[in-house]
């Protein structure tokens, strides 16, 4: 049970930072509108890429397909949620732009040997035969 936790604490949290990010209706701008479209937008990718990396984390590396694939569901489900907040619309297009932070951490995870001992401190356990 501690190991459970300890794998899927991180991707709790960070999916309620985002969830509480998403749930704020009067998001200042950042400077000119280009430079605000571009720091929001690549906050999405950094929020998405981490949200990757702890979800493989709590998923095991035998499932990277799984791991993208509940991020993505999230990345839909906050787009849907931001439909109810005052001044926020939902978009496909931030979608596409989560999936680019997912795909990012796809590729570093399955690139990148030592991400996988980093990330899986709590590696799930083989069964006995």
């Amino acid at each position: 049970m501690k190991k459970f936790i300890l794998r899927y604490l991180p991707v709790v949290f960070w999916m309620l930072l985002i969830f509480l990010m998403s749930s704020k209706s009067d998001l200042p701008m950042n400077g000119t509108v280009t430079e605000d479209f571009l720091s929001k937008k690549l906050a999405h990718v950094f929020e998405y890429t981490v949200l990757m990396f702890f979800m493989f984390r709590a998923v095991g590396e035998k499932s990277p397909a799984k791991a993208f694939l509940y991020s993505l569901i999230f990345s839909f489900s906050d787009e849907i949620h931001q439909l109810f907040i005052p001044n926020r619309t939902g978009r496909l297009r931030d979608i596409g732009i989560d999936s680019l932070g997912l795909v990012l951490a796809s590729i570093s995870i399955i690139k990148l040997p030592t991400w996988n001992s980093f990330l899986l401190v709590h590696p799930p356990r083989k069964p006995k035969k």
